[in-house]
């Protein structure tokens, strides 16, 4: 009687499927939240395009097994391109935004090296 067994397995799928299901609305409300665009590039790679304070970032990332979201200070670049660098206060700001941004998200950004 394979019936009892399938009753079950739906119980599971559904719930697993409702997890993902959640996870993803989870993610976009944040990323409407903090007026935020993550695109995928090719493999483990990306970049996140997010506002600090009054100007907008371009991060680029790399994911790992340990965390969603690995950055450096190299991969950050400002879009309208002044200034160059990202000095060590805008960092500080960079590092709260991008860690409350993936707080709120479910995701986990780790890096900020020099």
């Amino acid at each position: 009687m394979p019936f009892p067994l399938l009753i079950p397995l739906l119980a599971i799928k559904g719930a697993l499927v409702g997890r993902f299901v959640y996870r993803g609305r989870l993610r976009a409300r944040a990323d409407r939240q903090f007026r935020c665009t993550v695109k995928t590039g090719p493999g483990p790679t990306g970049h996140i395009h997010i506002p600090v304070g009054t100007r907008d970032l371009d991060v680029y990332y790399e994911s790992s097994p340990t965390a969603n979201f690995v950055v450096s200070r190299r991969g950050m670049k400002w879009v309208n391109g002044d200034p160059k660098e990202v000095t060590d206060e805008d960092l500080k700001l960079i590092h709260a935004t991008l860690s409350a941004w993936a707080r709120a998200r479910g995701s986990t950004v780790v890096g900020f090296d020099a």
